[in-house]
């Protein structure tokens, strides 16, 4: 734990009096609170989406299997399954493929990640600047396709090699498909449907649209074929990101405004804000493959409801550990079986929902490890582990006016004598407003509000912080 967060904590310690303050909750109000959603009705219809043309598969299944060999089997025939359009796909995927696959997510979360530092701006972008990050993402996409395709893979090795990164293609197949459809086909653009199954095409063109969306601008029609052959021809990726600086620059300059690619950028700035967290999340997970019996994920519906389902099966005697997208994250770890169900906003609350539900003895544990948690745990509010029941979120994100973002867990604290239900409650308030000037509108935020609740059978700890002009 760094100094600076157990200085913070200290401090926050001291704030409190060496005790958070608490109410007395009423009888049955914790009721109320943690009451749990309605799952999935076991009787749900399969759901199966298609993105353009294609129909993908409603249930997913993926086994750990130490052979090399016969994982490289499995991923073929079901490359082959996904293509023909089959309602169901199972594969096999070895610790070796999966060590490949953590390195694609985490190449792929960095090319996010440089994105979005060229998104960031709502200013003018400085032209050297903006050719070199948008570089850097490039560079960092022919990685990917190196590692997850044979093209890629026999160019790397001198010779005919074996992509063991392979499982990340379709997935990022399907993933650029999505994020083409959400944004009614101004990502992928002209691209012809042979083009789209060439995975470093489909993401040079995502990066491309990306990066110029965020200066206002439409790539000129010449430049991904130029981006593309640079690429294939790289020897060396290191070289690639210098050798495409000076054509990206240029391009800038005679590149025309589009106000489709303008009102793209807003979009585009929130998916890329969202992706890290969700690829760092799927990096840990693949990274402790070895530790992992089999998943399954099932797309469902009901009611006009679409859901995802996944069960995830632990070996025995093992435990998989989530990384945390942030220092003041509770740790989570799984081990058993688990099914995990996601429903996105319900009606009525709008939430989006994460249920997890323990099977045989399975379950998805949050742990306040560390000695910053063990100190609050000691001096300021009675934190407890315990097996993580259901996860609600809720937010708004608008230009002007209040901003808010509710995230509530629930779980049942372990070895509690009595009632063992507890929740924690964060909820992140901002007040927006509009500042215009001569050539430009931005967003401001005029002032913050962070809350955190924690509540037990019969008291809620409430700690709160306010920072702007009123704070």
């Amino acid at each position: 734990m760094k100094p600076a967060t157990v200085a913070a904590l200290a401090a926050l310690v001291a704030a409190c009096g060496g005790c958070m303050p608490s109410v007395k909750l009423e009888e049955g109000q914790l009721d109320h609170y943690v009451a749990l959603t309605r799952g999935i009705a076991a009787d749900a219809e399969p759901y199966r989406p298609s993105l353009g043309t294609r129909l993908l598969p409603s249930r997913w299944i993926i086994r750990q299997k130490p052979s090399v060999v016969w994982s490289t089997i499995s991923l073929l025939r079901a490359a082959e399954r996904l293509k023909e359009g089959a309602d169901e796909v199972e594969l096999s995927v070895s610790p070796a493929h999966a060590r490949t696959l953590a390195d694609v997510f985490a190449q792929a979360r960095a090319a996010v990640e440089d994105l979005r530092g060229i998104s960031a701006s709502d200013g003018k972008v400085d032209r050297r600047r903006w050719a070199q990050g948008l570089a850097t993402a490039l560079a960092r996409i022919e990685s990917v396709s190196r590692l997850a395709t044979l093209e890629g893979a026999a160019r790397q090795s001198g010779g005919a090699a074996e992509p063991m990164g392979m499982a990340a293609e379709p997935m990022l197949e399907l993933v650029a498909l999505y994020l083409n459809e959400q944004t009614s086909g101004n990502l992928l653009g002209d691209l012809s449907s042979q083009d789209i199954s060439r995975l470093r095409t489909v993401l040079a063109q995502l990066a491309l649209r990306v990066g110029f969306a965020a200066a206002g601008k439409q790539p000129p029609d010449d430049l991904r074929d130029i981006v593309v052959a640079r690429m294939e021809q790289a020897d060396r990726v290191n070289d690639l990101e210098k050798s495409l600086r000076e054509p990206l620059a240029e391009a800038a300059d005679r590149a025309a405004s589009s106000p489709v690619a303008a009102g793209l950028a807003g979009t585009l700035r929130t998916v890329l804000g969202l992706a890290p967290p969700v690829l760092k999340a799927l990096e840990s997970l693949v990274s402790q493959w070895d530790r992992i019996d089999r998943v399954e994920i099932e797309l469902c519906r009901t009611d006009d409801r679409i859901g995802v389902a996944a069960t995830v099966c632990v070996l025995p005697g093992k435990e998989v550990r989530i990384a945390r997208p942030a220092f003041y994250i509770p740790v989570i770890a799984l081990r058993g079986t688990s099914r995990i169900v996601v429903q996105p906003e319900l009606p009525r609350t709008g939430e989006t929902v994460v249920s997890f539900e323990p099977v045989d003895g399975g379950a998805v544990e949050m742990r306040f490890e560390g000695p910053a948690y063990a100190l609050a745990r000691l001096m300021v509010v009675p934190l407890a582990d315990g097996a993580l029941r259901e996860v609600r979120v809720f937010s708004t994100a608008r230009p002007k006016g209040t901003e808010v973002t509710h995230v509530a867990l629930l779980m049942e604290a372990k070895g509690a004598k009595g009632d063992p239900r507890r929740m924690l409650l964060y909820q992140d308030v901002r007040h927006k407003d509009l500042v215009r000037e001569p050539f430009s509108v931005r967003s401001v935020v005029e002032r913050t509000e962070q809350v955190f609740n924690y509540l037990t059978p019969d008291r809620r700890y409430t700690y709160q912080r306010v920072t702007g002009p009123e704070g």
